[in-house]
Parts: C-alpha cells; sequence; structure tokens
C-alpha cells in the first residue's frame, strides 16, 4: 500500500514537472530554448522577458553565442538603456549589451574578467562607469553568482527558468499579453516597449523629470564608506583590465553623461571636490592597469558639461522631453551612438557638436575647473529649479538614519 502510494505521489509529481517544463518550453518568454511557439519579435529582432535581475538570464544568452563579438557594452541601467547594438551607427558589427540594472563596478569587473577568459571570444569592450557607483553597497547581486557570468553552470539557469514557480508565472503572462516584451537577445531593452506603468514620467517637476525617483538614496548610509570602497573598486578594476588585456580583449573605461542638473545635485551635496577627486582617481587607476605588455586601454570622459548635458528638457511624456535622455539620469540610444562613434571612429553626424576627451586631458586642474564653472553658471541661471532640488535633498535629509 505504501509502495502504491509513493509510486502515485512520484508519478504526479513527475507529471507535474513535466507540464510546467513543457509550458515552460512551448512559451520560451525567456529566449533561452529557442522553443517558443508564438514568435515576438521586432522586425528581425527575438524580444524576450526579463526577470529577477536578469544576470542569470544574460548569462546564458552570452554565452550561447559562437561568433566572435566585435564589442560589448558593460554597465549599469544606463548602459542598458542607452547602447542599442542595432543602430547605424553600429551597422556591420557584432555586440552585444551585458548591462545590468543596479549594477556597480565591482560585478562588472567580475563579468568582465569572465567574459575575456571563455568563448566566444571579444574585440572591445566599452565599460561605462558612474560617480554614485562608488557609494553604493559592496554586495554583488545575489543573482550573479547564479549566473554563468559568476561561474555557475548553465544548466542551473536553465533549470531555474525551466522548473520555477517565477518562469510559470512570467510565462503565462507573457503568453496572455499581460507583460511587455522589450528585451531583445542581444541584450538592448527597448525603452520604449516597455509596459507604460514602468515608464517613470517625472511629473513632479517636468524641468527635472524623475529627480526624486532617481535621486541617490545610497549617498545617505549612517557611515560614509565611499573612502573604502573608492580603493577597493579602483583595485578590482585595475585587476579586471589586466585581466582582459591578457587575453587580448581592448577596454575603453567611459564616464557616462548625466544632465547638468544631476552634476548641480552632486554640488548642493557637497560632492563636487569628491567628484573631481575621483575622477583623477579613475585616470590614474586606467594608466596603471595601462602598463606593460597586452591589448589597449583607454578612458574617455563624457560627463563634462556641454550641449549634451545642457539640454533643456521639454513638456511631455518619457519618450519626448529630451533628444539625449529619458530623464535627468538616463541617457538616450542617441548618445550612446555619439559615443559609440568617438570611440570606435564610426560616422560622427553632422549636426552634432564634437563630443567627449580622453579621461587624462578632461582631469586637469583648469579642464576641471572649467567644467565645475559650467555647473555653477547653470545653477545661477536656473534659481528655480536648484530650489526644487534642495527640497528633494533635504526630504532624503529626513530620512537618513541618526
Amino acid at each position: 500500500m505504501m509502495r502504491r502510494w509513493l509510486a502515485t505521489a512520484f508519478g504526479v509529481t513527475l507529471a507535474l514537472f513535466g507540464a510546467i517544463a513543457a509550458i515552460a518550453m512551448a512559451g520560451d518568454v525567456f529566449a533561452i530554448f529557442g522553443t517558443r511557439l508564438v514568435p515576438h519579435n521586432l522586425g528581425p529582432l527575438e524580444l524576450r522577458l526579463t526577470t529577477n535581475g536578469d544576470r542569470v538570464l544574460k548569462g546564458l544568452e552570452y554565452f550561447r553565442r559562437t561568433k566572435p563579438l566585435d564589442v560589448v557594452f558593460l554597465g549599469s541601467s544606463r548602459a542598458v538603456f542607452g547602447f542599442d547594438p542595432h543602430t547605424p551607427t553600429m551597422s556591420g558589427l557584432n555586440a552585444y549589451n551585458a548591462g545590468l540594472n543596479g549594477s556597480h563596478s565591482n560585478e562588472a569587473a567580475t563579468i568582465l574578467t569572465a567574459i575575456a577568459a571563455r568563448e566566444p571570444k571579444v574585440a572591445h569592450v566599452i565599460w561605462a562607469i558612474d560617480f554614485e557607483e562608488f557609494f553604493r553597497e559592496e554586495a554583488a547581486p545575489a543573482d550573479l553568482n547564479e549566473s554563468v557570468f559568476g561561474g555557475a553552470s548553465p544548466w542551473r539557469g536553465r533549470t531555474m527558468h525551466t522548473l520555477s514557480w517565477e518562469a510559470l508565472r512570467k510565462t503565462i503572462g507573457g503568453v496572455l499579453g499581460k507583460q511587455a516584451f522589450y528585451i531583445d537577445t542581444d541584450g538592448f531593452y527597448h525603452y520604449a516597449l516597455q509596459d507604460k506603468k514602468n515608464l517613470i514620467g517625472g511629473e513632479d517637476f517636468w524641468e527635472l523629470p524623475s529627480m526624486r525617483a532617481w535621486f541617490p538614496s545610497y549617498m545617505f548610509l549612517p557611515r560614509d564608506s565611499y573612502a573604502d570602497l573608492l580603493s577597493t573598486r579602483l583595485k578590482r578594476i585595475v585587476d579586471a583590465l589586466k585581466a582582459a588585456r591578457a587575453k587580448g580583449v581592448a577596454v575603453d573605461i567611459v564616464l557616462p553623461p548625466v544632465h547638468v542638473s544631476r552634476r548641480a545635485m552632486f554640488d548642493l551635496l557637497g560632492f563636487q571636490q569628491r567628484f573631481r577627486d575621483w575622477k583623477k582617481a579613475l585616470a590614474a587607476t586606467v594608466e596603471d592597469a595601462a602598463k606593460g605588455e597586452g591589448a589597449r586601454v583607454r578612458a574617455f570622459d563624457f560627463s563634462e558639461v556641454g550641449p549634451v548635458a545642457l539640454d533643456v528638457f521639454q513638456r511631455g511624456g518619457p519618450l519626448d522631453r529630451s533628444p539625449y535622455f529619458f530623464e535627468v539620469l538616463h541617457f538616450r540610444p542617441s548618445v550612446g551612438d555619439m559615443i559609440v562613434a568617438r570611440l570606435l571612429d564610426r560616422p560622427w553626424p553632422a549636426s552634432i557638436p564634437p563630443f567627449g576627451a580622453p579621461l587624462s586631458e578632461t582631469t586637469s586642474d583648469a579642464r576641471l575647473s572649467a567644467d565645475e564653472a559650467q555647473v555653477a553658471i547653470w545653477e545661477k541661471r536656473n534659481p528655480e529649479l536648484i530650489a526644487r532640488i534642495r527640497a528633494i535633498i533635504a526630504s532624503f535629509e529626513k530620512l537618513k538614519p541618526k
């Protein structure tokens, strides 16, 4: 009797897992099996859903490739939304966007080391590094260790996205059209294709879209750990760059642009000098990593205040208010194209002024002072916006642990 009950329970369990696996593979909403019955395409591009931090999926997506890659993009959500492998500027290049939401330089260093050590071969990596990353918590997101990037078996990720409740829920939701397919299998997030409810409108102040929503609350930690994080993260960057160079992977470190109002926020927080010192420290780090034999390593600065950063936001939705930014923090693919054109000597739009310079040039005292002066000029010309930024800062300061 007991044996029959156990056999029945085992059979029912096995059938249940088989049904879940069949549903997951038939839907294949994460595009990891190639078994999807109902395609979701944007022209020639296959689209998929995301789940958790997307690290497991992107690891599977990346390492199933067999052709050598010309360019891989690394960084946070700013890289994810800002570098589109399919624009005319990228024509003829085999590229992948390995950027991850909420990422920081330690995690990107792990990913760079992993992709340099394994197939497919990579010729060039463009790695966007933000000043704000150096204030964020040290621990990498948990799902990095579950991904191929973190050293886990790809079968772990495949099983997790076949038999889990999350996979079943996402599959059913995706098949029923309750979730938007907006990420392509080259790693790029098509911002405009997201569920409209996820597009942050920044309606509080249309002149400063999402300043409050994207405010870096991690700058208000009870203990100022920036100095400790600076040294450890710079060392990780050096180690990763040297590992990449040894494998013949050229790397360009990029300081991406933010809207000038974000730079004003740094100033009002009292971080202007720290931002200056950080740029100098990063320049010295890249110089150190570039010594000796190996592939080329460079650093370029696109964070100076110029025509892009000074763009004035207009009234309108998330896709209408600026040709350069979705909001004060995330730049659009139009800016990503300018960065790629500058780094890879691709065709440059005639209507766009020159943009970006080597970090070794922009970290001279004279250049840094001139850049800070541009921030001060904007602050003087926009007293009402400065008052609003101060108010936002004050609202977060109230939440700071005593």
